[in-house]
């Protein structure tokens, strides 16, 4: 039976890579290389969604379109909640029962959200060096506050960088998450935030609208049920935005 199961979930991923191009075709991407990568919350809350295959469904959507962007086919996964890890990459040769066998068996489900930790790690994984913390204020070195300090020099001109960030909630560290949103503004990378469930998510519909960024380098949108979302639209949502970010990022040298 594993083997039949197998044999369909390749077939699908299949389908998942045709129908990503699609997409890419009706937005003007298809000569687009970029890196892919994918963040998975994993509070609580995200429980039944990790049980009923959404977050196994999403994986597997991610790869279809890193199949069309991504050098080497693949997406690297990050994980958060109140920490944030990286696992490595989803790719065609691991990406069966991938949830099961590198989440829920490694990590257990947190109780609290926060963004700017993996965020931070995303950046760090992709432009290395880039952003570093300087603390400010105090009395005779005790005291004050980290800062975030930005070196862009030897970032002019990558690879662009796609992210998808999906969540079932807001966060408790929102000035924190600006100020990385804010910073990455001037790195080759894009952010594409999903809120799935009933949630308002006001912070990521202001996120999508921050003032005092270089370029617009976030959007946003959300969808009560991920599962019942077919793939045509999800792709199509997907990559809205990200083809104007694409222009301004290469008149602006962020990206090649």
């Amino acid at each position: 039976m594993s083997i039949e199961l197998r044999k369909k979930a390749e077939e699908k991923l299949i389908d998942l890579s045709k129908k990503a191009t699609i997409s890419l075709t009706k937005k003007g991407l298809t000569d687009v290389r970029a890196r892919v990568g994918l963040a998975v919350d994993i509070s609580g809350s995200m429980v039944q969604l990790f049980r009923s295959g959404v977050v196994q469904n999403t994986c597997e959507r991610t790869l279809g379109l890193a199949m069309n962007f991504d050098d080497n086919e693949a997406a690297d996964v990050f994980l958060f909640g109140i920490k944030d890890y990286g696992i490595g990459e989803i790719q065609k040769s691991n990406f069966f029962d991938f949830v099961d066998r590198e989440i829920t068996k490694k990590y257990k489900l947190e109780a609290g959200t926060q963004y700017a930790g993996v965020l931070r790690r995303i950046v760090d994984f992709y432009f290395p060096g880039a952003v570093s913390e300087k603390k400010s204020g105090g009395l005779f070195g005790f005291g004050g506050k980290k800062e975030l300090q930005l070196d862009t020099a030897k970032f002019q001109k990558q690879e662009p960088v796609y992210i998808l960030f999906v969540t079932d909630g807001n966060c408790t560290d929102d000035r924190e998450t600006e100020d990385i949103i804010r910073k990455a503004s001037k790195l080759g990378i894009f952010f594409q935030f999903v809120g799935i469930g009933n949630e308002s998510f006001n912070f990521l519909r202001k996120l999508d609208d921050l003032q005092g960024r270089f370029i617009d380098n976030a959007a946003f949108f959300s969808v009560k049920n991920l599962a019942q979302t077919s793939d045509d639209d999800l792709y199509d949502k997907l990559l809205h935005e990200f083809p104007s970010w694409i222009n301004e990022a290469r008149d602006k040298n962020l990206v090649r």
